[in-house]
């Protein structure tokens, strides 16, 4: 009997610890299950941002692998070569008040009179003597050689107020100078006409030069455009004054080699850019550098650029 009574309590412990056992292991597996589709979300979220990371990165290097925009050619200078000579070029635009303030571009290029009048008179109190092209280009050649104190008085565009205001103090002191003339513009609005430009040249006080028909980039031309634009300018100049035309001013300052070689072949002896500079020289005769005198240069720093 004791036997007997004992062999279900030996199996009532097996089962126990069976219980034990598989409470843990039950309890495990139950969390597992619950928490595999937020491990899974986990794990798709992650390797969806890797992507974009790597889609980013792709896309930059892609970019990167991309040609550059060729940057735009710089504007030849040429090279002081041969014989030289110190003549600063002086360069005026307008010579009047500027009539809209709020044009900051004229406002740099108008000088008003009154100290267009105190420049001059700088000039004429202090010894200068102010030349012609061809006097520079004399020089140039050995031909002859300069006055003390030189200087080039240039005046682009044949705007009005070089006939209103300009030109009459240039008068009173005597002072030689050069205006380049857009010939295609004359006439018109804001320009002098070509009597009023007849009248200048009669007086010996002013020499009249190329500077294009119609004021373009020549660069930016075609051949045959640039051909007119240059030989047109010098033709109706003759024209117009019976006189050489032996000087040419670039639109903008900008010109290349091949503008400088249109330019030779015209007929033409030498040309001025806008670039800066005093030495004048054989080797830059096709481009020499001009002085910019602006609305905000004082007579101290108008003397300093002499």
């Amino acid at each position: 009997m004791t036997k007997g009574t004992d062999k279900p309590k030996s199996r009532q412990k097996k089962l126990a610890l069976l219980g034990y056992l598989l409470v843990p292991l039950l309890a495990i597996l139950i969390l597992t299950l619950l928490f595999l589709p937020l491990k899974s979300g986990e794990f798709k979220t992650s390797y969806q941002n890797t992507n974009k990371v790597a889609t980013s990165s792709s896309k930059i290097a892609s970019q990167s692998a991309q040609p550059l925009k060729p940057t735009p050619k710089p504007i030849p200078i040429p090279v002081q070569t041969g014989r030289s000579v110190r003549v600063p070029i002086l360069t005026y635009h307008y010579i009047g008040n500027n009539p809209n303030p709020a044009d900051k571009a004229r406002d740099n290029l108008s000088v008003a009179p009154d100290k267009f009048d105190e420049e001059m008179g700088y000039l004429a109190k202090n010894g200068y003597n102010t030349i012609s092209f061809d006097t520079l280009y004399a020089a140039l050649s050995g031909i002859s050689s300069l006055p003390p104190k030189p200087v080039i008085l240039s005046f682009d565009d044949g705007y009005i107020d070089f006939y209103l205001n300009a030109f009459p103090i240039l008068r009173r002191y005597g002072l030689h100078a050069v205006s380049f003339i857009p010939t295609g513009l004359m006439n018109q609005g804001y320009y002098m006409s070509w009597s009023q430009i007849r009248e200048i040249d009669s007086t010996g006080l002013v020499s009249f030069q190329a500077h294009s028909v119609s004021h373009p980039n020549l660069a930016a031309l075609t051949d045959d455009q640039l051909k007119y634009q240059i030989n047109e300018s010098k033709k109706v100049l003759q024209a117009q004054l019976g006189k050489p035309v032996n000087t040419f001013a670039y639109p903008y300052g900008l010109s290349d080699e091949r503008v400088w070689r249109v330019v030779k072949s015209a007929g033409f002896i030498g040309a001025v850019g806008t670039w800066f500079g005093s030495i004048e020289s054989e080797g830059t005769i096709l481009d020499m550098p001009r002085i910019k005198i602006g609305g905000g240069t004082d007579l101290a720093s108008f003397a300093s650029k002499l």
